[in-house]
């Protein structure tokens, strides 16, 4: 799981990611920004974006090309724990 924090202005959000693929969806669909109609290089930049995201280490933190501010807040390998035990079946 990755949780991480976008301040944009006065206002932080706070998101979680269990996959990468999700993290994705949201740098395409909420952090990049579609100008005319070059979507090729939208979705190159918008999946860049996810990946310097995921590559960072818990801590840091760097600005966005649009002035959102990330920070990794936490990374855990185990997204579906309870109480520190692997649950099965869910």
């Amino acid at each position: 799981m990755l949780k991480i924090n976008i301040k944009t202005g006065n206002l932080i959000k706070v998101k979680s990611f269990n996959t990468f693929d999700s993290l994705i969806d949201f740098a395409r669909l909420e952090l990049s920004m579609l100008i005319g109609n070059d979507i090729p290089t939208f979705i190159n930049e918008a999946d860049a974006l996810a990946n310097k995201i995921w590559n960072t280490n818990v801590g840091q933190s760097f600005k966005t090309d649009l002035g959102e501010i990330i920070s990794i807040s936490g990374k855990s390998p185990y997204h579906n724990t309870e109480h520190g035990k692997q649950i099965y079946g869910s």
